[in-house]
């Protein structure tokens, strides 16, 4: 009875307002689209995504320390390389077999790289209704350009990173600016996947609540997941911090399916 009486205040409510009306019309869009589904099968093409990353930077770690006579770690820290895997690719980078790890992992990195932008498309599609005809397809150049987005993110958080350990009131600055940086660079991804008619500026709600998420959840990865995940090795052992890599990866993913079902609802209201 208390459920029925909160649920007819609710639509009542939704009549009245429209923002209100907007923010349930996102939750059934996402609801309808499945998008819990869709990001946890997101999550794992980016988890998959990662280990052929790793074995990149094992590769570049190491000629790295070897051209600045430093050791595999403290290249590590000077490329921005922070967080629950950092130690271990500082470890593995030591290993004198770089150029196999060059030579294998450039090409499964690529195809990774394609694999989780055929989700992307696949995702964006759904969301936003767009016939499969219509649909982007992903060619070689779009993956490339995927690619070179996603390790800028990645360069974009080292930066940060940097400077928050040398500055706690550049920190703050920078978190701005970073939250800012985030959400140009998945403007330009968003640009490449299905979005029907929609022009950039009908993209910009989703990219800058993509922006604003992705900062929070590297701040707290960086002072709260990342600092429990590695305390509770020695009891979790490998698990515990692959556990939480993949709660982090889930998170973002999220993230990029509530961002296209935020544009495609607004887009929707304002064509109707």
């Amino acid at each position: 009875m208390r459920a029925h009486q909160v649920a007819e205040r609710a639509q009542a409510e939704r009549e009245k307002h429209g923002s209100l009306d907007a923010v349930f019309e996102m939750a059934d869009r996402d609801v309808e689209v499945g998008g819990g589904i869709i990001a946890g099968a997101l999550a794992y093409r980016l988890f998959i995504w990662l280990l052929p990353l790793a074995l990149v930077l094992v590769a570049g770690l190491g000629f790295a320390a070897d051209a600045t006579s430093k050791s595999p770690e403290a290249a590590a820290k000077s490329l921005g390389v922070a967080g629950l895997v950092s130690g271990s690719i500082a470890s593995a980078a030591e290993s004198p077999t770089r150029w196999y790890a060059i030579i294998v992992g450039v090409p499964v990195l690529l195809l990774a790289t394609r694999s989780v932008l055929r989700v992307l498309i696949g995702a964006h599609r759904l969301v936003w209704g767009e016939v499969r005809a219509a649909t982007p397809k992903p060619t070689v150049k779009a993956t490339f350009r995927l690619l070179s987005l996603i390790l800028c993110i990645y360069v974009v958080s080292g930066f940060a990173v940097w400077v928050r350990s040398r500055s706690g009131g550049l920190g703050v600055l920078t978190t701005l600016l970073v939250a800012i940086a985030y959400a140009g660079i998945w403007l330009l991804i968003s640009l490449r996947l299905p979005r029907r008619d929609a022009d950039w500026k009908a993209l910009l709600p989703g990219a800058f609540i993509f922006g604003a998420g992705a900062e929070i959840i590297q701040v707290v990865s960086a002072y709260l997941l990342a600092p429990y995940a590695l305390n509770k090795q020695g009891t979790y052992g490998a698990l515990g911090i692959s556990a939480a890599l993949l709660v982090g990866l889930y998170v973002i993913s999220r993230l990029m399916v509530g961002a296209a079902v935020v544009n495609a609802t607004l887009w929707e209201r304002r064509c109707a």
